[in-house]
């Protein structure tokens, strides 16, 4: 399954993690290549992924409601674990399982604040319910 990710912070961050299958990257014509766009730039060269200038429409089609800045990339779904590998990963580490449960999210958006939060407490998973996995 593809899928589509837009903005140039997830872009970015898909890159660094290196967990997907990159297809391509889109960047719009006329969008400059500082900050974080040379940083996606950098990273989808060293990764050995095909660069395509689109016209900016061409990536508003791609998302109706997606506030893409210029930037989007084509990748594969997300990799998920099972539990029991979240639990396992934890103890062979040591330690004990420290995981975030996550239900009936109303706010998709609110999930890129919980994973950041998570991960900087050291949060060994996130566990979701396999419904919320099409958000």
């Amino acid at each position: 399954m593809r899928e589509v990710l837009y903005g140039r912070q997830p872009v970015v961050e898909t890159l660094r993690a290196g967990r997907r299958q990159i297809f391509k990257l889109m960047l719009a014509h006329g969008v400059r290549a500082t900050g974080t766009v040379d940083e996606a730039l950098a990273l989808a060269s060293r990764s050995g992924v095909p660069l395509q200038e689109v016209e900016r429409s061409a990536l508003d089609r791609l998302g109706s409601e997606a506030h893409h800045q210029g930037l989007a990339a084509e990748v594969s779904g997300y990799p998920y674990v099972e539990l029991s590998e979240l639990v396992e990963a934890a103890r062979r580490g040591g330690e004990a399982p420290f995981l975030l449960l996550l239900d009936h999210l109303l706010d998709p958006q609110n999930l890129g604040s919980l994973l950041r939060s998570a991960d900087a407490a050291g949060v060994h998973g996130v566990v979701i319910p396999a419904g919320e996995r099409r958000r």
